[in-house]
């Protein structure tokens, strides 16, 4: 089965007057005024969304920021610019924390109403696809700043869930880093997952998980978690929206996984050349960027 991930495209739209209110004031006031729309480019956006599509693949997973700022106005402009894969593809999509920028009567309320069919039902969510599977979870909450946390409850939920699973390989999806490209706990705590550990010990003591996709850190990297049943790969390609800048040495990235009930077979990482996408120089993770 081939996979396609992508994540943090964060597509941007400016803001109407009455939308800066609250933290999109500050967003706006660093997109717009401080340069960060800089970094993030439609043509890497789209240039991956062609790109994906190529690749033909089984299902397509996007783990989060979608958006800069969660606006109805960015979401369909989203949705506009993902229609090739989601009209052709099984897709798996979790909100980021972008995409939960401001309180709603409940988290990602606007992102659901675009997004609602490739999000699953609650959280967490198992789909299963031939014999392998995806359970995904929505961590990211509208603090001030970036940070997030599971939900109690959300690993006893996550077990029993797991507990029907047998013959398939499952991969765990949620938005932020569980350990940076150290291998350390993932911080500052002002930008992370607050209940990081106890996921990661749930991890190692389960047997069910095959890697974990996740977004967050645009620079992408990969790490394992150490487990009973062995390591599991931690997997993050980079924002696949990023915008090309080589005199930085950074530009958009997105992964194609081939993995059966067995494990992953092999990884391709696709890198933006200010082009289009082409398999990453040396190999996954090469230029460590």
């Amino acid at each position: 089965m081939k996979i396609v991930h992508l994540t943090d495209i964060h597509v941007h739209v400016r803001p109407r007057l009455g939308d800066l209110w609250n933290k999109r004031l500050i967003g706006s006031t660093n997109l717009y005024l401080l340069g960060r729309e800089r970094k993030f480019s439609g043509d890497s956006q789209r240039a991956a969304v062609v790109a994906a599509v190529a690749e033909t693949p089984d299902v397509v997973v996007i783990s989060g920021d979608l958006t800069a700022q969660g606006l109805d106005t960015e979401f369909l402009a989203a949705r506009a610019l993902l229609a090739p894969i989601l009209d052709h593809f099984p897709t798996v999509i979790i909100p980021g924390n972008h995409d939960v920028y401001i309180r709603e009567p409940t988290p990602a309320a606007t992102m659901r109403r675009h997004f609602g069919a490739w999000m699953g039902e609650g959280t967490p969510s198992l789909r299963s696809f031939g014999s392998v599977s995806f359970l995904s979870l929505e961590t990211c909450r509208p603090t001030l700043l970036s940070s997030g946390a599971l939900p109690r409850g959300e690993l006893a939920r996550a077990a029993s869930l797991l507990d029907g699973i047998d013959e398939s390989f499952v991969f765990w999806v949620q938005h932020y880093p569980l350990l940076d490209r150290k291998g350390d706990p993932y911080g500052p705590a002002t930008r992370s997952l607050a209940n990081a550990e106890s996921v990661r010990e749930f991890l190692k003591k389960t047997n069910k998980i095959g890697a974990v996709l996740h977004g967050h850190e645009h620079h992408g990297f990969t790490v394992d978690i150490p487990s009973g049943a062995g390591p599991i790969p931690i997997l993050d390609p980079g924002s696949s929206g990023y915008a090309w800048l080589p005199d930085q040495g950074r530009t958009a990235h997105f992964n194609v996984y081939e993995a059966d009930q067995n494990g992953i077979l092999d990884i391709q990482r696709m890198r933006f050349d200010g082009d289009r996408f082409v398999p990453e120089p040396g190999g996954p993770y090469a230029t460590g960027r």
